[in-house]
C-alpha cells in the first residue's frame, strides 16, 4: 500500500473482499479498479495451494489441496441438518443448521495412533498459519456456489472450525496460535471462540502453552483409553512419555485456568476399547471432571485390517454405563465415511496404495 501510495481504506476493502465476501480471485474484487486488480493478480496470491480433488456426498465434502512441494493436505466440510415445523406443512422440514470445517495443521502426522490412517503416512511438514486459514477461505467461497445465501440474504459460511484434520495441532503450536487470531478477530473471520476447537492427542507442553497464552477456545482430548497400558497400545509414540497421570493433571490445570469443559474423544474398537469394564474405568476417571465424552466408531484403516468397528449394541451399552456416572455422552455417527473423510481416515487413498511419507522432523517428537 505504501509503495503504491494507495489510501489506507484500500487495504480494508481487500480484507473485506477476502474474509467477509469470501472472494479468492483479485479479478472478482469489483470494488477495486481494473489496474489495481491486475497488479494484485500479478504480484500476489490469495491461496497458497491448488485444488487437487473434491469428493462429495450429501453430508460432507472432502477436499485435497496440493501445496507448492506437491504434498497433499486434506480438509473435510460437514453439513449439519436439523428438522423444524413449518406452518402449512404436515411434516417437519429439513434445513441446514450449520456448517463445520475440519482443518489440517500438518501434512501427515507424527503421532502414529494405530487406528488412524493419517499416522500411517508419517510426517511431511507443519502447515503455515496462512495454509490453515486458506482452507477456511476456500471453503467459504465454495459454499457460496454450493449453498447460496441464507434467508437473511447473507452468504452461507463456516460456523464451526475443528482442528481435527491431518496432524497434531499442538506440535505446530505457533502457527496454530497465529491462525486463531485470523479466525477470532472481527476484522477477519469473526468466529466465536466457542465455535473453534483444538484437538490434541495429549501434548502436555502444548496444553501448558495454551494456559500460558490465555487461549480458551474449546479443547478436545483424544483420550481413547482409561488406563496407561491401553493408551500405550493405541498411541505408542507419545503415551509412554506423556503418561495418563501427567496428562490428566495438565488437563486439570487447563480446566482450572479457563473454566472450560473438555471434550474427550474415545475410539470404539471391537474387543479392544469397548468392554463394559473399560466403560466403568473411564467413568471413574472422568466423573469428578467437567467432561463431555464423544464415542467415535472406528473407521476402516487399510493399514490395520484386523481392527473392527464396535457393534451398535456395544456402543450404546458403553454409553449407558458412562451416563450412569453422570457424564454427558454423545455416540457419534459415521459422517464422511463414504468419501473416506471420517475421523482417522484422511490420507486413505495414499495409504491404500502403500504410499508413505518419510519423517523429516529435526527434533525428537518428545523429550
Amino acid at each position: 500500500m505504501k509503495e503504491e501510495k494507495l489510501p489506507s481504506f484500500r487495504q480494508k476493502q481487500i480484507l473485506t473482499e477476502i474474509f467477509t465476501n469470501s472472494v479468492i480471485d483479485f479479478q472478482e474484487m469489483t470494488t477495486l479498479s481494473i489496474d489495481l486488480r491486475n497488479k494484485l493478480s500479478e504480484e500476489f496470491e490469495i491461496l497458497p495451494f491448488e485444488v487437487d480433488s473434491v469428493h462429495e456426498n450429501p453430508e460432507s465434502t472432502k477436499i485435497g489441496f496440493r501445496l507448492s512441494n506437491w504434498s497433499i493436505l486434506e480438509t473435510v466440510v460437514m453439513y449439519h441438518y436439523h428438522k423444524k415445523e413449518v406452518e402449512g406443512k404436515p411434516e417437519k422440514v429439513k434445513y441446514l443448521n450449520r456448517v463445520t470445517i475440519c482443518i489440517s495443521s500438518q501434512v501427515g502426522c507424527p503421532v502414529g495412533c494405530i487406528f488412524c490412517v493419517t499416522g500411517k503416512l508419517g510426517f511431511w511438514k507443519n502447515l503455515s498459519y496462512s495454509e490453515m486459514i486458506a482452507q477456511i477461505i476456500w471453503v467459504n467461497n465454495y459454499l457460496k456456489t454450493k449453498l447460496g445465501k441464507k434467508e437473511d440474504g447473507t452468504w452461507r459460511k463456516i460456523r464451526n472450525v475443528v482442528f481435527m484434520g491431518m496432524g497434531e495441532p499442538l506440535l505446530n503450536y505457533d502457527n496454530v496460535k497465529t491462525s486463531l487470531d485470523f479466525m477470532l478477530k472481527q476484522e477477519y473471520l469473526s468466529l466465536g471462540k466457542r465455535h473453534v476447537t483444538i484437538s490434541t492427542s495429549g501434548i502436555i507442553p502444548g496444553i501448558d502453552k495454551l494456559i500460558e497464552d490465555g487461549i480458551d477456545c474449546a479443547l478436545a482430548l483424544s483420550l481413547h483409553a482409561p488406563n496407561q497400558g491401553l493408551r500405550e497400545k493405541l498411541i505408542p509414540t507419545i503415551a509412554k512419555n506423556y503418561t495418563l497421570e501427567k496428562l490428566m493433571a495438565a488437563i486439570d490445570r487447563y480446566t482450572d485456568a479457563t473454566g472450560n469443559r473438555i471434550f474427550y474423544e474415545y475410539i470404539m474398537i471391537k474387543d479392544m476399547t469397548d468392554s463394559p469394564d473399560l466403560a466403568y474405568e473411564l467413568g471413574r476417571l472422568l466423573q469428578d471432571r467437567s467432561a463431555h465424552v464423544n464415542l467415535i466408531p472406528y473407521n476402516p484403516n487399510p493399514a490395520m485390517p484386523d481392527l473392527e468397528e464396535s457393534s451398535t449394541e456395544s456402543i450404546l451399552k458403553f454409553r449407558d454405563i458412562l451416563e450412569s456416572a453422570w457424564l454427558t455422552v454423545t455416540a457419534r455417527i459415521n459422517r464422511g465415511r463414504k468419501i473416506k473423510g471420517a475421523c482417522g481416515q484422511l490420507g486413505y487413498e495414499k495409504v491404500s496404495k502403500g504410499e508413505k511419507v518419510v519423517f523429516d522432523m529435526k527434533k525428537p517428537l518428545v523429550k
